[in-house]
């Protein structure tokens, strides 16, 4: 089934929306019909457009094939498939970030008692400062992951690390 073969109908969801005239979201549709295609028997074209719109509104700021936009700070990090992934080949202090992520991560310990997993992840938004991060990345090799205090500035140790 090829949705934008119509011209009238191609040409009403450019009036919508603007995602139909959109080279990635054609891509995406295309992809999805190809190969989950069978989950939309019975429907409407326009309806279909409608629900792969909606699924395409995850990923319009990264390309179908799940590699998001790189900024300029996020380039300069590892980037794992999945934190899942992350957390099993990585240490505490580790900086990474994930391709549909708009978060930078550090592993650290989990500390909420029984329930917690050995590692966990701190995110933190694009926005905030590099410095700040990788201030909480050391503070955390330090206290979670065998570094000593005195490899830190003294302004960054905590009266805890003394």
């Amino acid at each position: 089934m090829d949705l934008f073969q119509t011209k009238n109908l191609l040409e009403k969801k450019r009036a919508d929306d603007g995602y139909a005239s959109d080279d990635d979201f054609k891509v995406f549709a295309e992809r999805e019909m190809k190969f989950n295609g069978g989950r939309f028997v019975g429907y409407s074209d326009s309806t279909i457009l409608k629900i792969l719109r909606e699924e395409f509104s995850i990923y319009k700021h990264s390309s179908p094939s799940k590699h998001g936009e790189t900024e300029a700070k996020k380039s300069k990090i590892p980037s794992f498939k999945s934190i899942g992934q992350a957390l099993k080949t990585s240490d505490y202090g580790q900086i990474f970030t994930t391709p549909q992520s708009d978060r930078i991560y550090v592993i650290t310990k989990g500390t909420w008692g029984q329930k917690s997993k050995n590692k966990v992840v701190k995110g933190f938004p694009l926005s905030t400062s590099f410095d700040k991060i990788q201030k909480f990345a050391k503070r955390t090799k330090v206290k979670h992951g065998g570094l000593t205090a005195k490899s830190l500035p003294k302004d960054e140790r905590t009266p805890s690390m003394k």
